[in-house]
């Protein structure tokens, strides 16, 4: 994956960027931070809103947790910037850092590095890739100590 640390990511082609997404690894929010099979579900609505859901199961549980959301992305900063709901009135940042040109991996984080996913489609990564995505994250500035692998 071509890292923006050699070209910058320009825009997110939101209809590619849908679907199914696994998390390889993550700094955490607090309310994620004991989840492991972790997948994101994206669909890109007609009125250019993406409804998100993430599934789950926390540590010593069989229950599948589901979480939804609204992404609404910015289509003047290239739908890289979206603003993203899961309770209302409340919206955070979420900052595509970069995706590679398959749309295969993906890095997705926050303006001011509070959390970071490294993703990809199907839930396994080589170690070149991953450490290859970990180097371009330290690069934009993310405390890799507090990253965590996320069992798959």
């Amino acid at each position: 994956m071509e890292t923006a640390a050699e070209k910058q990511l320009t825009h997110v082609d939101l209809q590619r960027f849908m679907g199914k997404w696994y998390v390889i690894a993550a700094i955490p929010t607090e309310f994620d931070k004991e989840w492991n099979y972790m997948n994101e579900i994206y669909t890109l609505k007609k009125d250019g809103k993406v409804d998100m859901e993430t599934t789950y199961f926390t540590e010593g549980s069989t229950t599948q947790g589901v979480e939804k959301a609204k992404g609404f992305p910015d289509k003047d900063g290239k739908n890289i910037k979206w603003k993203v709901q899961y309770v209302w009135p409340f919206k955070s940042d979420y900052l595509i850092e970069d995706v590679d040109a398959n749309y295969t991996n993906a890095i997705v984080g926050h303006p001011e590095k509070k959390f970071l996913y490294i993703m990809n489609r199907t839930g396994r990564m080589d170690e070149d890739t991953y450490f290859r995505l970990l180097t371009h994250c330290g690069k934009k500035g993310y405390d890799l100590t507090k990253l965590r692998k996320v069992p798959q």
